[in-house]
Formats: C-alpha cells, sequence, structure tokens
C-alpha cells in the first residue's frame, strides 16, 4: 500500500464525513423506497374506495407523502459527493 493510500484512508478515517454522509444517503433511500410503497398502496385504495370522506383523508395522506419525497429528494442531492 502506497504511502498516499495510507494517508487518505486514515484521513477519511478521521473526518468520518465521508461514512457518515454514506450512511445517510442510505437511510433516505430506504426511506424512499418505503414511501413509494406506501404511496402505491394508498393510490390502490383511493381508486377502490366509495366513500366521500375516506377519499379526501387518502388525498391528504397522499399529499403528505409527495412533500416527504421531494424533501427526501433534495437531502439526497445536497449529500451525494459532486463530481
Amino acid at each position: 500500500m502506497s504511502i498516499q493510500k495510507i494517508l487518505k484512508s486514515l484521513n477519511n478515517y478521521l473526518s468520518g464525513k465521508k461514512k457518515n454522509r454514506l450512511e445517510h444517503i442510505d437511510d433516505i433511500n430506504e426511506l424512499l423506497a418505503q414511501l413509494k410503497k406506501k404511496q402505491l398502496n394508498l393510490k390502490q385504495k383511493l381508486n377502490e374506495e366509495k366513500d366521500k370522506a375516506t377519499r379526501k383523508q387518502i388525498k391528504l395522506e397522499l399529499k403528505m407523502i409527495k412533500v416527504q419525497l421531494n424533501k427526501a429528494k433534495e437531502k439526497l442531492t445536497e449529500l451525494k459527493p459532486k463530481k
């Protein structure tokens, strides 16, 4: 192993920023998958639902999920390393 590789690994280890950022990216990706699954389930439920009040509640939940998805995507773009 060259001295440059050793210094680079030591720097990454000591800073902790790279590892921490990668962990956050993984967490956000998991959250995005869960939100998309929930969104799909609610859309299917909305198509089947006949009651007006229940449909209104489902639409509200879908709007909240959309906002959460957008926030998570924004945070993900902030955390991704710039090339």
